[in-house]
């Protein structure tokens, strides 16, 4: 018996996942995220008009036939670099008085800093900057991901921390 503890060097979430319900700010609350179906739009009409710029570009010079497997492999492109755009944004939010943490479905921490600035759009869209150490970030919440109240709570309180 050599008196250590095998269990006390182990690190209490591993691989650097934090459970969504053993939070370390007990006062900051938790606000879920569903997938924004108006981001998800804006992003395919986005790259349907890139699709069609790049048609519009190609198609006189190569003709219809040469121009369509190059369009198709943008188009293909764009669908991967949006699914991995879903795959980076959070499912749920905390922001505390002096602090900020975004987690993935997984209860992944994505991110973990300082609000340094909120701005929002029109009532549906709520852009929060965030400083995480060196490396700012910018995290995008549409009102049809959260409650009409909880937009407005998140908008308040965002703002509120951004501004100390």
């Amino acid at each position: 018996m050599t008196g250590i503890d095998p269990h006390a060097a182990a690190p209490a979430s591993p691989a650097g996942r934090d459970p969504l319900f053993d939070t370390r700010r007990p006062g900051a609350p938790r606000i879920p995220l569903r997938p924004s179906l108006a981001l998800h739009f804006a992003l395919a009409s986005g790259a349907g008009v890139a699709a069609a710029a790049v048609w519009t570009a190609l198609a006189p010079w190569l003709g219809i036939w040469r121009a369509l497997p190059l369009v198709l492999a943008f188009v293909a492109a764009c669908g991967l670099s949006a699914a991995a755009w879903r795959r980076t944004q959070p499912a749920v939010i905390e922001i505390g008085p002096d602090s900020f943490a975004a987690y993935s479905r997984e209860g992944v921490r994505l991110l973990e800093g300082r609000l340094t600035g909120a701005a929002q759009w029109g009532g549906s869209l709520l852009a929060l900057a965030v400083k995480a150490g060196a490396r700012r970030a910018t995290v995008l919440v549409a009102a049809d991901a959260v409650g009409r109240e909880a937009f407005r709570a998140l908008a308040v309180r965002a703002r509120c921390a951004a501004g100390r």
